[in-house]
């Protein structure tokens, strides 16, 4: 479903997955519960859901997450979660960012990589470079970050 199309509403998301819990992408997660949504919580993210309030101060509000009604997935579960949603692919860990990142990577060669580093700014030997050769091995060729435009990778041979 594109969220860009004509009469698409909020209400019409039915689950949420967050890449990771910092406050420029987690901050949403307890109004889309809220309104109907349905998060999905990967096993190296259940600790991390509410760790930035305690950088939100006044006259801003935090909306706590609440641990209740959260889908809490082990990884090697991802892809037969997915699978009735309509989503061919799987979640895994991309710790190269902070200890709570995940990346969703679908079989026709996208992935929603969050702020993982880019890889030409991931040293040889670090998790992100190890991250960013999983991506690879999955045969991912468009990269959408969670911020800037999406990208498409060089093929490797």
């Amino acid at each position: 479903m594109e969220l860009s199309k004509p009469g698409f509403s909020v209400k019409d998301v039915t689950h949420v997955l967050i890449t990771h819990y910092h406050i420029d992408h987690g901050a949403i997660a307890q109004e889309m519960k809220d309104k109907g949504a349905k998060l999905i919580v990967m096993e190296n993210q259940k600790g991390h859901l509410n760790a930035q309030k305690q950088f939100i101060k006044p006259p801003r509000v935090f909306h706590e997450i609440k641990k209740e009604g959260n889908i809490v997935l082990p990884f090697e579960e991802s892809r037969v979660f997915l699978k009735p949603l309509d989503i061919n692919g799987e979640i895994i860990p991309t710790t190269g960012h902070s200890p709570d990142h995940v990346t969703l990577v679908l079989d026709e060669g996208t992935a929603f990589t969050g702020d993982l580093p880019l890889e030409n700014a991931s040293p040889e030997g670090s998790d992100a470079f190890k991250d960013w050769q999983r991506i690879h091995s999955m045969n991912a060729t468009r990269i959408y970050p969670g911020h800037g435009s999406p990208y498409d990778l060089p093929l490797r041979t």
